[in-house]
């Protein structure tokens, strides 16, 4: 747990985190390149005394900590949604883009466990690595960062990541340390693109029509859960895009259809199972029809999984600096079918995930509109630094 020093620390850092965070929520990047918030987050881990270094395209990483012994990861990613703000905050969004997601007050919440972990580094039994990642809204950036060692030098040996959520049903301020197993499911982005052959919509029988056979294959995915995963598995398919056509021109046969969508599952052999399905089910209806069909997997991301020791041990600790009342289970059944990217890190190393109550309203993340509370900022740099200073501790 937090000592009263540290916990006194971190309430002085409040007014500093708002303005950390509105200008971050006022100027949001997405994806992998964020020239931006690299430069400004950079800076300010170098105002509090880090020497930063790069982790990918846009990734992050610095180390706290003076003595030897385990390593303990903390993540925030920074990437925002090409979402047009709706909200009337003086500090909106300046683009078309916004932090829809939270990913701001995460970004915030870090850098004050930052300033918090190098004021009392001295204290530390072991190292913390902090992560601030890239690309998580489109599922690459801890695969990206996997890849360029952010696990190795010093070795990680468990980690966390927190996540703002409003609840309704729950005040601001509240903690949720979820529930051992897996949480959150695979995600895996994919386009299935259709040719024909394009004509006149007056003489169907000289043409293939893309959107025919576009139809009749979205009509048969839907039988994947109805006829061929067993009830007791949970996945979600959803179309979210079907493209064909020329827009005003109703009378001509396109010569190509596009449909994009998502997959997620809680169980890997299911994710493979029903990727293999898909790809078989729109080829052979496209042939049946005489067209060509092609599925492409875009990104994706696994399963993000709870380890039960450390859940367990997350969830005490955080009682013990904030008190049971403000420790609360999670309202809605888990796993949640929402992704994380998260997930590949949690396949690696032992991880939890803690949620913080930001919101109020009955909004959910990714809405234009939402609205997150700022007292909650101290908060989270708070249970970063928990996290992270009690496991080394006991380990």
């Amino acid at each position: 747990m937090l000592t009263e020093k540290q916990i006194v620390f971190a309430e002085g850092l409040q007014e500093e985190l708002v303005e950390i965070r509105r200008h971050l929520h006022q100027n949001p990047e997405i994806g992998m390149e964020l020239p931006q918030t690299v430069a400004f987050v950079k800076a300010k881990l170098i105002e509090y005394g880090y020497s930063p270094q790069p982790c990918g395209e846009s990734g992050i990483t610095v180390v706290a900590g003076k003595k030897a012994g385990k390593t303990f990861l903390l993540r925030g990613d920074m990437d925002a949604l090409p979402i047009h703000e709706l909200t009337d905050l003086p500090f909106k969004s300046t683009n078309e883009y916004m932090h829809a997601c939270g990913h701001d007050m995460h970004t915030t919440m870090l850098l004050g466990a930052a300033k918090l972990l190098k004021e009392f580094e001295d204290e530390l039994d072991g190292q913390v690595k902090l992560l601030f990642q890239p690309g998580e809204e489109i599922l690459s950036g801890s695969k990206v960062c996997i890849e360029n060692g952010v696990l190795e030098n010093p070795k990680v040996d468990a980690g966390m990541m927190l996540h703002v959520f409003p609840f309704p049903s729950l005040r601001v301020g509240q903690i949720i340390p979820t529930p051992e197993g897996t949480f959150m499911a695979s995600a895996d982005w994919f386009e299935i693109k259709i040719k024909g052959r394009g004509g006149h919509g007056s003489q169907p029988e000289t043409s293939i029509d893309p959107i025919n056979v576009a139809v009749h294959i979205y009509t048969a995915l839907q039988e994947l859960s109805a006829r061929e995963i067993g009830s007791e598995e949970r996945f979600v398919l959803t179309i979210g895009e079907f493209t064909g056509g020329t827009p005003g021109a109703s009378n001509i046969i396109p010569e190509t259809t596009v449909m994009k969508g998502t997959l997620r599952t809680l169980k890997e052999e299911v994710r493979v199972q029903v990727k293999e399905r898909m790809t078989a089910i729109a080829e052979n209806i496209a042939k049946a029809f005489r067209a060509e069909a092609e599925v492409v997997f875009t990104n994706g991301c696994t399963t993000n999984v709870n380890d039960p020791e450390l859940a367990g041990f997350t969830k005490q600790s955080l009682i013990d600096t904030f008190g049971a009342e403000r420790i609360v289970d999670l309202p809605i059944s888990a796993p949640l079918m929402g992704s994380e990217d998260f997930g590949e890190i949690s396949q690696l190393i032992p991880t939890a995930t803690v949620l913080l109550v930001a919101s109020e309203e009955n909004i959910n993340l990714h809405n234009p509109a939402i609205v997150f509370d700022e007292s909650v900022l101290k908060e989270g740099a708070k249970v970063y630094s928990d996290t992270a200073i009690s496991w080394l501790k006991n380990s």
